[in-house]
């Protein structure tokens, strides 16, 4: 019996397509190769960025050490959990995991929340502290990638047949905005944009959303007096080094000690005290400084390939019509894709000052967890593509 598969009608290039049937497996070795070494580099550098503040507010250099370990731990089990799941489990539970998330958003603006540098982004249950942004932009695009499916029709004949996906993604993004966390609003934003685009929606809509998106993140950019500062401070970084431009000064100072070959592990400067965040938002500039433009090529080169693998997987879905895999694991790919290209983008002076980790590498539990389950889900994904393009071939045999 052959399989009648659902296709795409927007026209995609055949040669981006095709997988290379004989080495089915190829994908899911090439992206635990490139989670590995990211996971390891970024146990590294945790442990090294944090030894100074771990030692000062713990009395211990490897309190943050041996949390991120733990971390760790809970991570790749939920992701190895994930893997073996398959994603009917996700569809059937999408509903509840998106109501979850939605309560988690509240309860961070209830007396719960707890309150860092005056954003109220994380919620405490003793010793455990979750991070709802984090659940919620993964929900959010899980949400998206089963609308986008049963709306097909609708979303490629007008972008204002959205109004219903529109209520929960500007819900989520007002609770988001509520903490205020722009950043991940921002990721979030953009990755549901490239959803959309491949879920073939009309030029002329896709262009009337675009040109609201951009207003709708520069208003928003320009409605808080902190964000107008830390964007004025962005135009220049020297201008006032030891008050709005301090973190992104130290940043750079950081990069520029760091040279070709780095300082060495472990002879950070600017991680003893000088650089704030040192091993959370700003762990990349540590990084860098640490090991030098050869490390920065390593570890720009795993992302390349995790991201590069992660496209693939996802194109492969799409081939054999599972448009609800391919968009989810789209979506999740553009997730970490934005909060990579923003936290280097931060780091380097491109982009003012964010508080986005960076993924993989970063200290930070909620962050990590999420992350590798996402991971976990695209390992799902190829296996359940790869198997439905054998089945496929054995029937046309």
């Amino acid at each position: 019996m052959k399989l009648s598969l659902k296709k795409p009608s927007f026209s995609i290039p055949h040669h981006w397509l095709v997988p290379n049937w004989r080495q089915e497996f190829s994908d899911r070795r090439l992206l635990m190769l490139a989670v590995a070494v990211l996971a390891c580099l970024g146990v590294t550098i945790v442990g090294s960025a944090s030894m100074s503040i771990a030692s000062s507010d713990f009395n211990d250099p490897f309190y943050f050490f041996r949390r991120h370990l733990i971390y760790m731990f809970i991570a790749v089990t939920a992701s190895v959990v994930v893997a073996n799941m398959p994603l009917s489990f996700w569809r059937r539970w999408m509903p509840v995991i998106l109501i979850f998330a939605a309560v988690l958003l509240v309860l961070v603006l209830t007396p719960l929340g707890k309150r860092v540098n005056g954003s109220a982004r994380w919620i405490g249950f003793g010793p455990l502290t979750i991070q709802p942004s984090e659940v919620a932009k993964f929900a959010v695009v899980l949400y998206m990638s089963d609308y986008l499916v049963r709306r097909q029709d609708a979303v490629r004949a007008s972008l204002f047949n959205l109004w219903r996906a529109a209520l929960v993604v500007g819900g989520a993004v007002g609770l988001l905005m509520g903490e205020p966390d722009f950043g991940a609003s921002l990721v979030l934003l953009v990755a549901l944009f490239g959803m959309l685009f491949l879920a073939g929606a009309p030029a002329k809509n896709f262009l009337i959303f675009l040109v609201a998106m951009v207003s709708g993140i520069v208003g928003l950019a320009f409605s808080a007096e902190y964000r107008v500062k830390r964007i004025l401070s962005f135009w220049d970084a020297w201008d006032d080094a030891y008050g709005t431009d301090y973190q992104l000064s130290q940043s750079l100072i950081a990069f520029g000690r760091g040279d070709w070959f780095g300082v060495g592990l472990g002879h950070s400067v600017q991680k003893l005290f000088y650089l704030p965040e040192a091993h959370t938002d700003f762990v990349f500039a540590i990084y860098a400084e640490e090991l030098g433009v050869i490390g920065v090529f390593v570890l720009l080169s795993a992302f390349y390939l995790f991201i590069n693998t992660g496209v693939r997987i996802a194109r492969k879905a799409m081939l054999m019509g599972k448009l609800e895999d391919a968009y989810l694991a789209y979506g999740m790919v553009f997730l970490l894709l934005m909060q990579i290209v923003i936290n280097i983008a931060v780091c380097t002076g491109l982009f003012p000052t964010k508080g986005l980790t960076l993924p993989f590498i970063s200290y930070g539990g909620s962050s990590l967890v999420m992350v590798f389950i996402m991971f976990g889900l695209l390992l799902r994904i190829d296996a359940e593509a790869t198997q439905t393009a054998v089945i496929n071939k054995r029937d046309e045999a």
